[in-house]
């Protein structure tokens, strides 16, 4: 019989919204088993387990809105490709690093990057990609320079694409079905403006509803969503007409709106922390002066938004919204979450909630009976100190389906844990110097896989 690992802590957040509480856990075969309360010391001694005094155990985190492959910053600017592909190996070793252990990645990258981690060839979270941005032309994601009218040059198969332009329900169907079988596990269309892209505004509404109909009729031929970018109400209600059932952003969204979200029970991605920056002039003497007014009053707004939604029923999840190459400091989100909401609610919409959102609730997003065992240790307590969780170097221990992946705990409490998953079966260390088997990684997400395809929207 193979031997579980048992971890104690006087924080335990579960990611279901309620409070935390002091107790243990058991992690066997890359699942977690028996989550209850107890006095941690004697808890997790009395059963040969650890106890991990001082840091609070919490699901491994989510972000519902990632670009790692948006690494090329303006679009179109020159970049050996190795460089491209070694930047973009670096952010997702980065967000695992920092404990996000699943990412939605919502314009760029295909099935090549999470090919690579699921052989292990680099290191990284679960992904569940989008494939490229679906814009209309002259939309937020036609990033072609100016007076341009060419096609886009940014394709690069099997690695990334960040957006196809496209013109009608039928093409709209060929790019659907083209990123699904690039390996999309949902769909991502723009259908509004935004802050810094050329020609447009963000609450301009794009593409038609034939259009935005296809993609949805496109992703539910596949079990699958659509996700859209957009700020303003008309956007999204001329989305949910359409069947999508995911908003990004949502920045300005009157109450009439938020009651159409919960009646069509659809979903909202926050990204707080980027809009915040709009707060700086400097950061808004950048933009066009036709929308700087509009991003000064985006971070209030959606900070309104977040609270009116939530207090009306509707799902409100959590992205980073991060682009670039060294996208660092990718959990500021949740402390600024924090701050408009609560520590707890914050870390619920970077756990349980993104997990619905991404359909796999009853998979991850969850310290639970059953559900794969990605944890992490924080050191402290992140409901009185909510801004621990914007610091990586908090982050002592990463644990991935498993699997340790990042262990920085104090001696001799890390080669204690590092031993006890060891014992049980598990590879430790970084995937990338250390690893464990092709096989072991192959297992760890097929039984995510198998159970997403069971699992039910939000």
């Amino acid at each position: 019989m193979r031997p579980v690992v048992r971890l104690g802590s006087y924080r335990i957040f579960d990611g279901s919204g309620a409070e935390p509480f002091g107790g243990h856990l058991s992690v066997s075969r890359g699942r977690i088993s028996d989550v209850r309360s107890a006095a941690v010391g004697a808890g997790a001694a009395s059963s040969g387990g650890i106890s991990l005094e001082g840091f609070a155990i919490l699901p491994g985190l989510i972000d519902a809105h990632s670009h790692l492959g948006s690494v090329v910053q303006p679009h179109g600017s020159a970049v050996p490709l190795a460089v491209v592909a070694a930047q973009i190996f670096e952010n997702a070793r980065i967000a695992l690093d920092e404990g996000f252990t699943t990412v939605r990645d919502v314009a760029g990258l295909d099935g090549g990057l999470v090919a690579a981690i699921r052989r292990e060839l680099v290191g990284g979270p679960r992904i569940l990609p989008s494939g490229p941005m679906l814009s209309q032309h002259g939309g937020h994601a036609d990033w072609r320079p100016v007076f341009d009218h060419g096609p886009l040059r940014e394709s690069l198969p099997g690695l990334v694409q960040p957006s196809v332009l496209v013109a009608g329900a039928s093409q709209m169907r060929v790019a659907a079905r083209t990123a699904l079988r690039d390996g999309a596990t949902q769909l991502k269309v723009a259908i509004s403006g935004g802050f810094s892209s050329d020609g447009e505004a963000p609450d301009d509404v794009q593409f038609g509803l034939e259009e935005l109909r296809a993609a949805v009729e496109v992703a539910h031929s596949r079990h699958t969503y659509v996700t859209a970018h957009a700020h303003y109400s008309e956007s999204i209600r001329l989305g949910l007409l359409a069947g999508i059932e995911c908003f990004e952003h949502a920045t300005f969204v009157d109450a009439d709106t938020v009651d159409e979200l919960r009646r069509h029970q659809a979903a909202v991605v926050a990204t707080l922390s980027v809009v915040e920056r709009y707060q700086d002039p400097a950061i808004r003497e950048r933009l066009r002066a036709e929308v700087a007014e509009q991003a000064e009053e985006a971070f209030p707004a959606m900070c309104r938004m977040v609270k009116m939604a939530i207090a009306s029923g509707v799902t409100v999840g959590s992205g980073s919204d991060q682009v670039g190459p060294e996208q660092r400091g990718r959990a500021r989100e949740l402390a600024v979450r924090a701050r408009v909401t609560s520590p707890l609610e914050a870390i619920t919409a970077a756990t349980g909630k993104n997990a619905g959102i991404l359909r796999l609730r009853g998979v991850v997003g969850q310290l639970a009976d059953g559900w794969v065992a990605d944890l992490i240790a924080v050191e402290g307590d992140p409901v009185s100190e909510p801004e621990l969780l914007a610091d990586p170097s908090r982050v002592r221990l990463v644990v991935r389906a498993g699997t340790i992946w990042r262990n920085t705990l104090p001696e001799p409490l890390a080669t204690e844990v590092a031993a006890a998953f060891s014992a049980e079966g598990s590879s430790t260390g970084e995937l990338s110097t250390q690893g464990g088997s092709e096989e072991s990684a192959s297992a760890a997400w097929s039984c995510v896989e198998e159970d997403r395809a069971s699992s039910s929207p939000p």
